[in-house]
């Protein structure tokens, strides 16, 4: 068995991996502490991507599950309250996790993936958690003697769709992941490249608008500045005036919400077109008015913008990488797969107008990932 560790933005995961990729056992915190999940999974990892449930078969299974997750969720709490350092959190959560789950299963690999630069066995420019540096390597040796390899996230996530997810019947191919913030990993002929200096690939830092935002990386304009979910989900927090702490699926369901409405007195308008003809001039008056009032409303054509903006960025960075790469497949990951329902045919529609491709006649396949926010756990337990 093997532990992959995914350091996001904004979230831990923890995730003790069997020989074939499948996650079998999960911890996941929000990165504050607030928020502790356990997972036991005998099922392949892309079929509970987005699923906090525990899966057992028997109820004195769930008791001892359940009584596993207090646990965890008590000594949490217990070092939230005493330091606020957020390194120190880091630490603690994931070494109560190691030594847990390092008492009942014989730990052959810890990989972990993390945001920045990983070098010498650190974590390095974790711009989005404001850590310059996290001697992670030697932090694990307090609880297990083994060996450890650590690796970009975006490449660990990348690494399991290439080996298990959907970008496994394709030689050329690029993963994107979009969360706090982007990150990429790029496949050529079957193969990662894989730079001598850096990790490389940093898609999130290409500048897609001279002077714009200002990044936390120090330059202005970067793409993840305007097309990360973290980015997408604030814009819309604020527009619809939601709770803040408003989690993905949350946000999710408002703007199904949303669209059903909108869908609904469509369907009514067509509808009525079907009617007697003496009726339809004063319906059709009745309805469209209706329609055009909804339509109006403030918060809805400030969504409706937000969206539209949001897919016209992420498709001039999608052009980017296309026309560097030419890739068969782009697989886009991370928190981005909750929102498929809404801006997948955004997406697509926008994407094969060709307005923006080179090779026009050659677009590469857009796929979602199928493994979700567990991919990096899966990848950083594969050996490099």
């Amino acid at each position: 068995m093997k532990i992959g560790i995914d350091i996001g933005g904004s979230h831990i995961g923890i995730g003790l991996v069997d020989e074939n990729g499948n996650i079998v056992e999960k911890y996941e915190t929000d990165i504050n502490g607030n928020e502790i999940i356990k997972n036991n999974e005998n099922d392949k990892c892309n079929e509970k991507s987005e699923s906090n449930i525990i899966n057992k078969s028997d109820e004195q299974s769930k008791d001892n599950i359940n009584n596993k997750s207090d646990n965890i969720n008590n000594e949490s709490d217990n070092i939230n309250n005493k330091s606020s350092d957020l390194n120190k959190f880091i630490e603690n959560y994931i070494l109560q996790a190691i030594k847990k789950l390092s008492k009942e299963h014989d730990i052959e690999l810890i990989g972990i993936a993390s945001p920045g630069t990983p070098k010498d066995g650190k974590l390095t420019n974790l711009v989005n958690l404001g850590i310059d540096e996290l001697d992670i390597t030697q932090i694990i040796k307090k609880e297990f003697n083994g060996k450890i390899q650590i690796n970009n996230d975006a490449k660990c996530a990348g690494l399991a769709e290439k080996q298990y997810g959907s970008l496994k019947d394709y030689d050329d191919a690029v993963f994107m992941c979009l969360g706090t913030g982007i990150g990429g990993a790029v496949f050529l002929g079957g193969k990662e490249l894989k730079p001598k200096r850096n990790p490389g690939f940093e898609i999130g830092h290409m500048i897609i608008k001279k002077d714009g935002i200002s990044c936390n990386c120090g330059k202005s304009g970067c793409f993840e500045t305007y097309c990360s979910m973290k980015r997408l989900k604030n814009a819309l927090i604020d527009a619809m005036g939601l709770n803040k702490d408003i989690n993905a699926k949350e946000l999710l369901n408002v703007l199904k919400e949303r669209n059903k409405n909108l869908k609904e007195h469509r369907e009514e308008l067509n509808e009525n077109l079907k009617q007697n003809k003496d009726e339809l001039n004063e319906r059709c008056k009745n309805l469209k008015e209706h329609e055009e009032k909804l339509k109006k409303r403030n918060e809805e054509v400030v969504v409706q913008k937000i969206l539209e903006e949001y897919i016209d960025n992420l498709i001039i960075g999608l052009s980017n990488v296309i026309d560097l790469l030419e890739p068969e497949a782009i697989c886009l990951g991370g928190s981005f797969v909750y929102f498929k329902d809404i801006l997948y045919e955004m997406l697509l529609e926008e994407f094969n107008s060709r307005k923006y491709v080179f090779n026009k006649n050659a677009l590469p396949v857009i796929k979602f990932a199928t493994l979700g926010n567990d991919a990096g756990i899966i990848g950083a337990t594969i050996v490099l």
